[in-house]
């Protein structure tokens, strides 16, 4: 098919990523509408590319050789409440809903004040922050399937229950999400407006300022019970420890951060450091919750 204009080649990814790091992809678009969406996925289906979705780039690891296929940046962000249901497109900054009710007075999203992802990032990783879970706020799902747009629901049962950092999303990557409908609950404005600065200074003092992606690692069970990956890196002795310049942050050992020019092979090694240094210390297998993009 004819490429309508809105497709890019050789996008460099290190613009679209908290690490700012990261190399080309051989093409890459901005989806602001769902025709836009469709189109790409056709022109995807006729160059048989892979497509990757991205939001704000957080908990990403892009191959400094870039990606060999479609990358899809999804710039859907309307929210609006329809038939008392709150409707809010993937794109949508999480950090903006709890904004939003701190302006008009609804509750339930206070705990992601500052959390820098989308809506559509937060379902697919089941984000959680400070003790809830974004799954925990889902009533349903519209997304693209590759080939129709469809709805899951939670109250039928439709939608699949969300785990730990993780959703049926994850087990879908072909799956595209276009909007999501959030359960929210009238609260007094003053009350949201006091947790959502609360969270915000509990944020800004715990971890760190520099570029980072989030937390590379998931928490782990040790006998039952989940124990901090960023303890466990801290107890190994790792604070501070930089390959060229990617560090290990002295504030939140579970955040890695690029001090300026770093390289996603340097993460790769420091990431296997960390692991090797836990597992050899604790006997703990620690699991990525980054995801990585591209060939490594």
């Amino acid at each position: 098919m004819k490429n309508s204009g809105f497709i890019h080649e050789g996008e460099p990814l290190a613009k679209y990523s908290t690490l700012g790091m990261g190399g080309p992809a051989d093409f890459f678009a901005r989806i602001k509408t769902e025709g836009q969406l469709l189109e790409a996925a056709e022109f995807a289906r006729d160059k048989r590319l892979d497509i990757f979705v991205l939001g704000h780039g957080s908990n990403i690891l892009f191959s400094d050789k870039g990606f060999g296929g479609l990358a899809l940046k999804i710039c859907l962000r309307k929210m609006h409440f329809l038939n008392d249901e709150y409707w809010v497109d993937a794109g949508v900054a999480v950090c903006n809903i709890a904004e939003l009710g701190g302006m008009i007075g609804f509750s339930g999203f206070e705990e992601f004040s500052g959390l820098p992802g989308t809506v559509g990032g937060a379902i697919f990783g089941n984000a959680g922050c400070f003790g809830a879970e974004f799954g925990q706020k889902v009533k349903a799902v519209k997304f693209f399937d590759g080939e129709n747009i469809s709805i899951l629901k939670t109250e039928s049962c439709i939608l699949p229950p969300f785990s730990y950092r993780h959703s049926i999303f994850k087990e879908h990557p072909e799956w595209i999400m276009i909007s999501v409908c959030l359960t929210v609950k009238p609260c007094d404005l003053s009350a949201v407006v006091r947790k959502n600065q609360e969270i915000l200074a509990r944020r800004r003092s715990g971890q760190p300022r520099t570029k980072s992606a989030g937390c590379i690692f998931k928490n782990p069970l040790r006998d039952g019970e989940q124990v901090s990956a960023g303890k466990l890196i801290d107890n190994a002795g790792l604070k501070g420890q930089r390959i060229d310049n990617a560090e290990i942050s002295p504030i939140h050992a579970n955040f890695f951060v690029n001090l300026g020019g770093a390289k996603a092979s340097d993460f790769v090694e420091l990431i296997k450091l960390a692991r090797g240094k836990v597992f050899e210390k604790f006997g703990i297998v620690l699991e990525e919750e980054i995801v990585r993009v591209g060939e490594f």
